[in-house]
């Protein structure tokens, strides 16, 4: 068991010669078939980065959190600043409550992991349920002396044909028995078996849940993923898309249903540095006035050249993550799930991409967004910020990983550039 952000020489014991190779054969991995889209954004498509790196303080964890099991081994990963905290994100980031006060917590390494599963399939399902619960149509045909809802010529025709008298109707009746509802209640299942039964879910999952499940029984067949995309959703209802896909990917990785012994590989992640970036967003969004976007969308890029021959041609798309203001943008930030403390600082790579985001967006104020660490001291990146540049201002910021906290330091900040 590791840690994320932490470097190998801080892990509770070395690894042995055979550990470091089983390591750099889990590093060679793509994370892509093992990642748990949390899907919290519809328009973000997340970066995909190694499991592990090695630099000069050996390996370490990157912006993933979860637990992988390869050639008959395991490797957990579990978030440095707490399962709490990254829950807590979520709840920001969805403006839901996903820590129900009669949650037990487990300090099983395992419980760690299904913990945050649950909490971003949790926060999923209330969102879905927010205005209504996912009822679709079902044709059901009747037959009798009287219509019953349309009458079904083709079907009636063929009834008189072989001798019979009566009409055969159709209508459409409203049920919850779908394959969303399906598979939401089978991923309910899923964590009911891993965590302290019904205590974990809430009193609002709790009604929820027992609605779908007087529709569909305590043990429905498990649908398809076709079947779930093939639904026909409303406007309200289209959230328990996401939510019911959710819950047929983590039946279907099941992390916990595999041997430790078996030689597959197969596991579960969460992509950290996604939720981190989100919370960052919306803690921007309640520390100012201004309108705040997310950047990393197509409607929201900037370009690092354009042709003078052909505008319309561009070299080079720029995602940051946050953007404040329209025409001119005020201020941006973009979120970087790493540790401004340690001995790299900042990355080379990362400040150029913010020295390109400030003069290509023209903002006065950028900042490179960093979680900070309760144990280490104000970085010195951050104590001699702002750092001027041609375009603007540069900042390293280190923000408290607890909403309110973060907020605050946020508007200080935007308020040092009249935002």
């Amino acid at each position: 068991m590791i840690k994320d952000l932490t470097p190998e020489g801080h892990w509770a014991r070395q690894p042995t010669e055979d550990e470091q190779k089983w390591l750099a054969s889990i590093a060679k991995l793509s994370p892509e078939p093992y990642v748990l889209k949390a899907q919290l954004e519809a328009d973000h498509e997340p970066t995909n980065e190694p499991i592990l790196t090695r630099d000069a303080d050996g390996w370490r964890a990157n912006r993933y959190i979860g637990e992988i099991r390869h050639d008959g081994r395991t490797l957990v990963i579990q978030p440095r600043l707490g399962v709490e905290t990254i829950m807590s994100w979520i709840s920001t980031i969805l403006n839901v409550q996903i820590l129900p006060r009669t949650a037990e917590q487990s300090t099983g390494t395992t419980s760690a992991v299904t913990q945050l599963l649950a909490a971003l399939w949790r926060a999923s399902v209330l969102t879905a349920g927010q205005h209504a619960l996912p009822r679709t149509g079902l044709k059901v045909s009747s037959n009798g002396l009287a219509v019953n809802g349309r009458l079904d010529v083709g079907a009636t025709a063929r009834r008189r044909a072989s001798g019979h008298r009566d009409l055969v109707s159709t209508r459409v009746v409203r049920t919850y028995d779908n394959a969303p509802s399906r598979a939401v209640v089978l991923a309910d299942r899923y964590f009911d078996h891993h965590l302290a039964g019904a205590r974990w879910r809430g009193p609002r999952l709790d009604e929820q849940l027992a609605t779908l499940r007087d529709a569909t029984g305590s043990r429905p067949a498990k649908p398809s993923l076709h079947e779930i995309q093939r639904t026909r959703y409303s406007p309200i209802t289209i959230k328990w898309r996401r939510a019911a896909e959710l819950s047929w990917r983590i039946l279907n990785k099941d992390p916990l249903g595999v041997a430790a012994e078996d030689e597959s590989t197969h596991g579960v992640l969460i992509d950290v540095a996604e939720l981190w970036e989100l919370f960052v967003l919306h803690c921007a969004g309640l520390a100012t006035e201004q309108p705040v976007r997310h950047g990393t969308t197509t409607q929201t890029s900037g370009h690092l050249a354009r042709s003078t021959v052909n505008p319309l041609r561009t070299m080079g798309k720029l995602y940051p993550d946050v953007l404040v203001g329209e025409e001119p943008v005020t201020a941006l930030l973009d979120a970087k799930y790493k540790r401004l403390g340690d001995w790299r600082g900042v990355d080379r790579e990362d400040l150029y991409q913010l020295h390109a985001y400030s003069s290509t967006f023209g903002a006065p104020l950028a900042a490179l967004a960093y979680p900070a660490m309760e144990d280490e001291e104000v970085p010195d990146f951050e104590r001699n910020s702002p750092w001027q540049t041609s375009a603007g201002e540069l900042s390293f910021l280190t923000l408290p990983t607890e909403k309110d906290a973060c907020v605050a330091k946020l508007a200080r900040w935007f308020g040092k550039g009249g935002t």
